[in-house]
Parts: structure tokens; sequence; C-alpha cells
């Protein structure tokens, strides 16, 4: 399992308004049971494509955004989205 991230996952210290979007999959995930492999993606999903580093360019060929968080499952399914990162995570503790 990979979760695709900005720059970081938690150490950004940026004051957002319920947390930082990465952080909270993050911690979705792991209040889960999960132990996700964290791909920091850099950039900003805004920008042009030539300037998107190559894990954003992943993440946009399999959920059509260079925005993220994303996740890629052990089966091979991508969710994208911090909301849709937690609700996956509610619906399928490790270990289930």
């Amino acid at each position: 399992m990979k979760l695709y991230v900005c720059y970081t996952r938690r150490e950004l210290h940026i004051p957002f308004r319920g947390g930082h979007a990465c952080a909270k999959a993050y911690d979705a995930l792991r209040m889960a049971g999960w132990e996700p492999e964290v791909v920091h993606s850099y950039a900003f999903g805004g920008l042009p494509e030539v300037l998107q580093t190559p894990a954003r360019k992943r993440v946009k060929e399999h959920t059509g955004s260079y925005w993220v968080p994303a996740l890629e499952t052990e089966s091979g399914e991508w969710i994208s989205g911090t909301k849709q990162i937690i609700d996956w995570a509610e619906r399928h503790p490790a270990g289930d």
C-alpha cells in the first residue's frame, strides 16, 4: 500500500483548518491498522504537466488528477482525496 502525499504527511505545520489533508489521510490509515509506504510527491497539483514530479504524474495516470493525497491499495485500487481515503480506511481495517 502506498500513500502519495505532498511534501509530507505530518511534519507539515501549516495551520490548515481541521488539519492538513495528507496528514488526515495518513492518520486514518494508521488508525485502521495500516502502515502505508509514504511517497512524497512534492511540487503542487495545480502546476502545468511539465513541472509535475514523476510521483504526481503516476497519481494522475491512475486517478485523472495531480492532486494528493492518493492511495494505491495492495490490490491495485486507487483512491483519490482525503475524504475518500478516510472512508476507505474505515471500511477496510487492516487484518480483515
